[in-house]
């Protein structure tokens, strides 16, 4: 993450666009669509991207090439797209640290409450806290016993500030245990700690963490989801064994500028839950450990609005910051 101060831009106001909304939005889409990921290729998120790319001639009569802009947590994509016309051309897709930076990062390029607008919640993949072999436990109560027997417990994640460093904060408050944070950079080799006993904890993306359990590497202890999840159905979800309050997920979404007209945003939202509702687009996202949940546009907004909300107050109450 950049620890360096950046300055904010004005925003662009809707005047300068070249044409009125309700012409401009009638002659969209006269040309092929962006889709900037922030993120490297071949991840979840960008899958997702290139899946509703293909799609999307059929529904709208253009389709989108897709561009991954990693780098600096995310902001580098993102302050791409923010510097980009608001003309319905440019989509950036984003994940939980698009409202986790908005805290985190100190005076970041752009104001991601003001400059976007949502667009369509793409999927998610709910948290499996999973638990070392050495620590010999297989409930979330021998887990907390553990956690006072031993004086505290370590737990790992893909990185400060990430959406697996705020799940190990919100499953601290939820339990009451005393939790030690150990952070990585990425999940591979924080997973592999866990199997080889070298970090006791962590709450894992349902995809990298199924191969360990699968293979006995790893004990799942409990699902973050409201239901159990399709992948692991005989692990418990954290409400099912009276742990309320453990938020621990990664979610995807499809935003843009917030000076796009509203027509244009809501024709390309109606194309997105159009192809996520299909059999086809399902298993694809299943068989990456995602799951969909349709939602209009203006919910969208409202989870955008209550995730910064939420983030910005673990991140503040935990004192987390980033070098």
């Amino acid at each position: 993450m950049p620890s360096a101060v950046f300055r904010r831009r004005p925003l662009l106001a809707a005047s300068l666009l070249p044409l009125s909304a309700p012409a401009f939005a009638q002659s969209w889409p006269s040309r092929q669509l962006r889709f900037v990921v922030p993120f490297t290729a071949g991840g979840s998120l960008d899958i997702v991207a290139r899946m509703i790319a293909a799609r999307l001639p059929e529904l709208i009569g253009q389709g989108a090439v897709t561009e991954n802009r990693a780098g600096a947590g995310t902001i580098i994509g993102t302050d791409a797209v923010a510097k980009l016309p608001g003309d319905g051309y440019t989509a950036l897709f984003v994940a939980n640290s698009f409202t986790i930076n908005a805290t985190l990062i100190p005076n970041p390029p752009f104001d991601a409450r003001a400059e976007f607008r949502g667009i369509s919640f793409l999927a998610y993949n709910p948290h499996v806290l999973i638990a070392a072999p050495g620590l010999n436990v297989s409930t979330l109560a021998e887990v907390i016993a553990a956690a006072r027997a031993k004086g505290g417990l370590t737990y790992a994640s893909s990185g400060v500030g990430t959406s697996l460093h705020l799940g190990g904060e919100s499953l601290k408050a939820a339990t009451g245990m005393s939790l030690t944070h150990v952070p990585y950079r990425g999940s591979g080799q924080a997973i592999t700690d866990v199997f080889s006993n070298q970090v006791d904890l962590m709450l894992a993306n349902m995809a990298d963490a199924i191969p360990s359990i699968r293979e006995g590497r790893v004990k799942a202890i409990a699902v973050a989801n409201d239901t159990r999840h399709p992948l692991l159905p005989e692990v418990p979800t954290f409400d099912e064994i009276g742990v309320r309050g453990v938020v621990s997920n990664s979610w995807f979404g499809m935003i843009v500028r917030s000076d796009v007209p509203t027509p244009i945003a809501d024709r390309l939202h109606a194309a997105v839950a159009q192809i996520l509702s299909e059999p086809e687009s399902i298993a694809r996202l299943t068989q990456v450990g995602l799951s969909t949940r349709p939602m209009t546009r203006q919910a969208f907004d409202a989870f955008l609005a209550e995730e910064f909300e939420r983030n910005g107050r673990v991140i503040r109450e935990n004192g987390i910051t980033v070098d």
